[in-house]
């Protein structure tokens, strides 16, 4: 179970009724004895129980949220030790739960000085939108159907990610990402109402889409990312290293059609860019719209790498450059070694391209942990860490250990960061 080995197209040696035969063989087994499908929603399971439990005992230190306090912008008030439902509704989610209800702000609110004031349009709407759905289908509260569908939807994601993996690298890889990525320090956003559960679902998705040449759904896949998150963008040079290793490869099966359509679908990432500002300036009338909004949020939408070295400088001085620049230098290393290659070019593109979008259009704030949660590849980094020969004898235990470190982290974050539990001095948020 822990060697499997990537999957390439079949062999043409290979008998093709004994491919049927095993194929066949996997698919009549029940699921609860196909690893690829217990394995992840096991660790899914067992992690989420643990973020139960951990937020069951923190959530009694969390304060009441009144309306209007001055610091916090409170939508929906909350009593102290509100319990796990509203405590998994914190921060952002009580903009998604204004969505859900009501829908999106028309025109865009003003504050004192006639500027636009923060708002709900800086959320994306696929998410709020399919949870308002539910609630009026079912009848239930958006802290308990938004929670329950970031749930499921992460659950299905785990499961496409080992496919994902497995498939692409190897088994061993997959166990890895399933684990890392359940244990890693923001992973209990994964069930909150916000959208990471969504997105990194989507992100999986397009990947394996583009991996199996599906470039049709493919261009429907980028569209409903598009509108969970502004990550789209992070797709075209996955698509342009998916299509530089089939030029290489295939020059003779790679047909004009299927060079056509991985053109459109880059030109289509790149511009799904803008289809969240172009449905604000559409919707409000204010071409400025997302501009506006996002300026209110004192985030804007300039490059932000220049934020993260000073951010280095500041907390860290001399030493913090040159730790920052040792990093680049050795995951470029890394990225360009046959060591990475292996992962196919989908993965591959994704590993390099997601960062970069990190360290350009994000800032050095605390939702940097939430962010890097969609960056999964970094899992493949321990996985291979994990086998050098030094250690490779104590692979199981050392990932074992990798897990209980995550899941302490997560205590910390969960307390730090969820969990609102003063109005004064510092205050984190996922």
């Amino acid at each position: 179970m822990l060697t499997r080995e990537r999957e390439e197209t079949p062999e043409p040696d290979r008998d093709p009724d004994e491919q049927q035969a095993s194929a066949s063989a996997t698919t009549r087994a029940p699921w609860w004895r196909r690893f690829e499908i217990w394995f992840p929603l096991a660790v899914f399971a067992a992690s989420r129980i643990f973020t139960v439990i951990v937020v069951l005992i923190c959530q009694r230190s969390q304060i009441a949220l009144p309306a209007p306090n001055g610091i916090l912008r409170i939508l929906y008030p909350t009593d102290g030790a509100p319990g796990y439902w509203v405590t998994m509704g914190n921060w952002d989610g009580q903009w998604y739960q204004q969505i859900a209800d009501v829908g999106y702000p028309n025109p865009l609110p003003l504050d004192d000085l006639g500027q636009v004031d923060m708002n709900a349009w800086a959320f994306f709407p696929l998410y709020p939108i399919m949870v308002g759905a539910l609630m009026r289908v079912t009848g239930g509260s958006f802290y308990v159907v938004g929670g329950i569908t970031a749930i499921i939807i992460g659950a299905a994601a785990m499961l496409l990610l080992f496919r994902l993996v497995d498939r692409a690298v190897g088994r061993w890889e997959a166990i890895v990402a399933v684990v890392g990525v359940c244990t890693f320090i923001s992973a209990p956003i994964l069930q909150a109402t916000y959208t990471e559960s969504l997105a990194l679902l989507l992100v999986i998705v397009n990947l394996m889409l583009i991996r199996a040449r599906r470039y049709w759904w493919t261009a429907v896949a980028l569209v409903l990312l598009a509108l969970t998150r502004n990550v789209v963008i992070a797709m075209v040079p996955v698509l342009m290293a998916h299509g530089f290793v089939r030029w290489r490869k295939e020059r003779d099966d790679f047909g004009v059609r299927d060079k056509i359509m991985l053109g459109a679908l880059i030109v289509e990432a790149g511009a799904l860019t803008f289809l969240w500002p172009a449905i604000i300036g559409a919707v409000t009338r204010n071409p400025a719209g997302y501009a506006d909004t996002m300026q209110a949020w004192k985030i804007g939408t300039d490059i932000k790498l220049s934020t993260w070295w000073n951010y280095l400088d500041f907390a860290y001085g001399w030493w913090g450059i040159i730790g920052g620049i040792a990093i680049v230098i050795g995951f470029g290393w890394f990225m360009l070694s046959k060591r990475s290659w292996r992962w196919g070019p989908e993965i591959w593109g994704w590993a390099g391209a997601y960062p970069a979008y990190l360290l350009l259009a994000t800032n050095t704030g605390p939702s940097r942990l939430r962010y890097a949660l969609l960056a999964f590849p970094f899992t493949l980094f321990i996985a291979w860490f994990l086998r050098l020969r030094w250690w490779r004898r104590w692979e199981v235990w050392g990932l074992v250990g990798v897990a209980l470190l995550g899941l302490g982290q997560q205590v910390w974050w969960i307390q730090n960061y969820l969990i609102v539990s003063h109005l004064d001095g510092p205050i984190y948020f996922p």
